[in-house]
């Protein structure tokens, strides 16, 4: 199993990779003072998330949601009837959720807290109706919304383009040093700064929303294939 861990002064991030038929990848925010843990869309192996938060002698008590689809929820309802742990979601999305138990919405530039950790909600729409990154010191969690030299489809109920190119603007205010997480490990890295995405993720370059919107539902697809490899801005412009 493929582990990532960034240890900060109030809490690590754990990541463990390719979980599941969609190989997605799970986070895990372990708070240093309080020793609880967040869980960061949970899907697949609840009992195995249990096991590695017991294991480093934490407590569960949140589960944050960065968007509804299944691949990303399906663990939550197993996870919240053997924990009671909250669950955390944009507001936008709570409509969409196919899951049973109680969910505390969240709203853009809101702020939560872990015990001594705290993370700033951005609502980063598009590949879903109320998609959310969340925003730590140092780590950028963006679910599917952005991908390492990529981003989330517009194909499924509550997508759209044009919102997602909102969200991109969104996105290239984040400081450079940041390093952005994904939900899925679809780029020729696993992990990269803010700074290298702004400089060659093609939704990224795209400086108008006519062209975003031609490129993510008509023109990507076709051009590009796993893993995601750095675009050029001139490389780009040829496409358009």
């Amino acid at each position: 199993m493929l582990k990532k861990q960034y240890v900060e002064k109030d809490y690590t991030l754990e990541i463990i990779f390719h979980i599941g038929i969609y190989e997605n990848s799970i986070h895990f925010i372990f708070d240093h003072q309080s020793k609880t843990c967040a869980i960061v869309d949970p899907a697949w192996q609840a009992d195995l998330f249990l096991k590695i938060i017991k294991g480093k002698g934490y407590k569960l008590t949140d589960i944050w949601l960065t968007h509804w689809h299944n691949d990303h929820t399906n663990a939550v309802d197993e996870i919240v009837e053997k924990t009671n742990a909250k669950i955390i979601a944009g507001a936008d999305e709570i409509p969409y959720l196919q899951i049973k138990n109680k969910v505390i919405a969240v709203k853009d530039k809101q702020t939560i807290k872990l015990g001594s950790t705290t993370t700033t909600i951005i609502n980063t729409p598009g590949h879903t109706k109320g998609g959310i990154s969340f925003l730590l010191d140092n780590h950028l969690i963006a679910g599917d919304s952005l991908f390492i030299y990529g981003a989330g489809h517009c194909a499924m109920p509550g997508s759209d383009a044009r919102v997602l190119f909102k969200s991109m603007q969104k996105f290239k205010q984040i400081k450079d040093d940041i390093l952005l997480h994904c939900g899925h490990d679809y780029g020729s890295e696993i992990t990269t700064t803010m700074q290298e995405q702004k400089l060659h993720n093609p939704f990224l370059l795209i400086d108008n929303e006519k062209d975003f919107v031609l490129y993510r539902n008509q023109i990507h697809d076709k051009y590009r294939t796993y893993p995601m490899q750095p675009v050029k801005k001139e490389e780009l412009a040829k496409l358009l």
